[in-house]
Parts: structure tokens; sequence; C-alpha cells
């Protein structure tokens, strides 16, 4: 009997967790064309959070609350777009999973065992850090609101009635803000966790492939074997390459309004926490704020190079192999294969900016462009 540590979670385990938000927040029914359920009645309340954020942008006395409000109305319409997103392409997740599975069934070895064991556990760490950095922004955006001397909201947003003169009212607009928030949080994490889960994968089994090739000819003498073995290693190539296809497909148009809004965002951010958040409050707010902005990008990008670097690897492990001691067919077959690695795939967002360290780079270079054009406006301001 297998010793339990050896089974590993495969197919949809990777991403247990989003299925498990994308079912809640309704994204499955709505993928299955099933408009008319609780499902669909769900994500119509939670979007109705976006309007009543835009509809009171820049209307606030203090400008706390009005970088409050313009940071959390781009989020908002943004999760909205992203989720419609995945909605549209969820089926492709499914095809990813067949061939996540089918690469699982070719780890063999004690090597690639190890290794394996690893990816998994590194998949569901990177997923609970997700999970317990939204969870902290979920608490601090809820519940600073409390230390407040005044009757207040956890966020300015507008509402077509007299919240701060009827209790009725008032605890209306608390529970509607608590509700969409929440959901809205899950939705950020689903839509946000799941790039970085996927290319992590696909990155590690790129490593579990290097492993497969370089160890042929090396543990066996077998000619005919190993030829067979290289054949299924071209074969994982191209369901490897398919994979990151179709994960590149599903994360391209969600990760440009990410990259568009984490440059808006940051920069709106930092400049609230170094000149208007004065409580403790506020400064926990903000900064556990910008911490899940950088979450919803950084990863991304680093698993994105990391790639890169993955299947560069490849053309080297090639040559790692026992080829010189086999036949001419092998020969052939392991020069095709060198050919095929040569091309390292680049992923991009929206066909045009690359997942990539040095897109991360250049948003925070336009974010920081962004803080100094609000420093700006406001020096002009007081001056005038």
């Amino acid at each position: 009997m297998a010793p339990r540590e050896s089974q590993i979670p495969t197919g949809s385990d990777y991403f247990r967790d989003q299925w498990r938000a994308w079912r809640i927040l309704g994204a499955l029914q709505l993928n299955a064309r099933k408009y008319w359920s609780g499902a669909t009645a769900l994500n119509i309340f939670v979007a109705l959070f976006s309007p009543s954020l835009l509809l009171s942008m820049f209307s606030f006395d203090t400008p706390l609350e009005n970088i409050t409000n313009f940071s959390l109305s781009i989020t908002s319409t943004a999760t909205v777009l992203k989720l419609g997103l995945y909605v549209v392409h969820l089926g492709r997740l499914r095809e990813m999973e067949k061939i996540i599975a089918r690469l699982d069934d070719r780890v063999k070895g004690a090597a690639q065992q190890r290794c394996h064991r690893l990816m998994a556990k590194k998949l569901r760490k990177l997923s609970n850090v997700f999970l317990y950095t939204y969870g902290f922004v979920l608490l601090n955006s809820e519940f600073s609101f409390l230390f407040t001397r005044e009757r207040s909201l956890p966020f300015p947003a507008w509402f077509p009635f007299d919240w701060k003169n009827s209790t009725t009212n008032y605890i209306g607009a608390l529970c509607f803000q608590f509700v969409a928030i929440l959901f809205q949080i899950l939705q950020n994490f689903a839509d946000d966790s799941f790039p970085p889960v996927a290319l992590c994968l696909c990155a590690e089994h790129c490593q579990l492939l290097s492993l497969r090739i370089s160890s042929i000819g090396h543990e066996s003498n077998e000619q005919e074997a190993n030829d067979a073995e290289l054949v299924l290693c071209i074969k994982d190539q191209k369901d490897l390459y398919g994979l990151l296809q179709l994960t590149s497909a599903l994360i391209s148009w969600p990760m440009t309004i990410q990259f568009f809004v984490m440059a808006l965002n940051v920069g709106a951010t930092m400049f609230g926490l170094v000149f208007f958040a004065e409580s403790i409050h506020d400064r926990m707010y903000f900064a556990s704020y910008l911490l899940a902005l950088v979450m919803q990008t950084y990863p991304i990008c680093f698993y994105g190079s990391l790639l890169e670097e993955r299947f560069g690897q490849l053309h080297y492990a090639v040559f790692c192999s026992n080829w010189v001691n086999q036949n001419r067919r092998y020969r052939t077959n392991m020069l095709i294969l060198a050919e095929r690695t040569k091309s390292n795939p680049r992923l991009l967002a929206g066909n045009l900016v690359p997942i990539h360290l040095s897109t991360f780079q250049a948003s925070c270079k336009a974010a920081y462009s962004f803080f100094t054009l609000i420093g700006n406006t406001r020096d002009r301001a007081k001056s005038n």
C-alpha cells in the first residue's frame, strides 16, 4: 500500500478554493447560461456596489474620504469586469484540468514524486496567502468605521435615502455594504489567486518534464524503451504548450484590467496613507489595502518570469540525457525536441503587455507618476 504522503491532489484539487469561490458567487451557473437563478440576483446585488461608489466620487468633505471612494470605485468596477471575463471562459478551465491530469499521470520515480509533492504544497500555500491577505483586508475595511465618533459607513458611498438621521436606513446601508464588500473580496480572491496558481503549476510541470527528459538513458540501457520514453516526453511538451495556451486565453484580458487598475490604485492609496491617514485604524486599512493591491499583481508577474526561465531549461535538459549511447531514431527525435524547445513562450496580457516582473516594475513607476500628479494638483489647488 502506497504511503499516505504520496497521495497528491490532482485535477480540480489544485484550484479547489477558486472553484468554491466561483460556485458561491454563481459564476458556474452563469457560465452554464442559467440566468434566472439566485446567482443572477446575487451578482446584480453585488454589482450595485459600484454605482453607489461612482455616483459619489469626489463629493465628500475630506480628502481621505475622496481618496478611499476613488480607490474603491475603480477596484469595484474592475472586479465586476474581471468576474464577467472569467464567467465567459470557465469552460477552458475544465480543458486545463484534463491536461493537468495527463501530466500528473506521467510523474514517476522518487525525484519526480518529491518535486510533485513540493508543487502541491506550494500551490496550497500560495492560495492560502491570498485567502489570509484578503481576509485581513475584509476585517480592516468592515470594522475600522466602528471607532469613529459620528455615525458613518465602512465605505463612503451614495445612497438614495437618508442614512444619517434614520436608524433603519443606517442599518440597511450597513448590511448592503457588508454583503457587497464580502462578495467582492471573494470575487477578488478567486480572480486574483487563479492566475499565479495556474502559472506556478505550469512552471512546476515544466520542471518535472525537464527531470524526465534529462534522466532518459541514465537509469535504463534498453534503447527501445528510452526511445518510447522520449516520444512520450515530446507528447508531454505538446500538452504543456496546450496548457499554457489555455491559461493565457483565460487570464489575458483580466490581467490587462488588473495592470491598468494597479497603477492608479497604488498611487492613490499611497497618497492617502502618506498625507491624510492620521488614526491607527485608517493607517491599518490603507496598509492592508496596499498589500492586497501588490498581491494582485506581483505573484502573477513573478511566476510569469519563472515560467520563461523554466521553459528555457528544457533545451538544456534534452542534452543532459544519455543521448550518445542511444540509437539513431532516438537521436533524430532528440533533435526534433531540441528544436521545439528553442522557442520560449512569453505570456501577454491583452496580447500587448508581458506578464513579467518588468511589467510589475513599470506599474510601480506608473503608480509613482500618478502619486506625483496628485501631489502637484494638490499643491496648485492650495496656492490658488
